[in-house]
């Protein structure tokens, strides 16, 4: 847009694909692969879904911690990248992690759970410079529509370190 591009990739913090457990040594390897190509890396997608190691931000114990845990790999990550230069910029992508359904047997205090997890979300992203963007989505409780998505954005009320991923393929369903 306006001479504005990105030539590079984003990268999804998940085995078979990136490991989301890589050492630092191996993610200087894979920076200095993607870099060898002409490429830069952007965003970053924290695996938060149980199937991938996290939990539900909905869930106030053990599935919240995981959700926290997986966001707090992604920012070593997505810092380190930063530091050594391979990613100029770019966010670490979330989402509630927990299905509509079980959102709406109690939506406004699952969106409360939810928020206060983002929340401590975003603590963590700003502890590593970062920045979450949260994809709103039909498939994803408390982000399921664009009301409910704003809603949450508004609950959780940090700008500074939760934006929006307008995906427009998702954000329109």
């Amino acid at each position: 847009v306006e001479g504005v591009k990105f030539d590079g990739v984003d990268l999804f913090l998940s085995d078979p694909h990136v490991s989301i457990d890589l050492s630092d040594d191996g993610v200087k390897t894979l920076a200095e692969s993607i870099q060898g190509r002409g490429l830069a890396i952007g965003s970053l997608v924290a695996p938060v879904w149980e199937p991938t190691g996290g939990g539900s931000a909905m869930d106030e114990g053990e599935g919240r911690a995981r959700f926290l845990g997986q966001v707090r790999k992604a920012c070593r990550i997505g810092k380190l990248l930063r530091d050594i230069g391979a990613r100029p910029d770019g966010a670490i992508r979330i989402d509630s992690a927990v299905d509509p359904g079980s959102w709406a047997a109690d939506p406004e205090g699952n969106q409360k759970r939810i928020a206060e997890t983002f929340r401590q979300a975003c603590d963590i992203a700003a502890d590593h410079g970062e920045t979450l963007v949260a994809e709103g989505e039909v498939c994803w409780g408390g982000m399921h529509s664009w009301r409910r998505m704003a809603q949450l954005l508004e609950m959780v009320n940090r700008p500074d370190a939760l934006g929006f991923q307008a995906d427009m393929a998702h954000t329109l369903l």
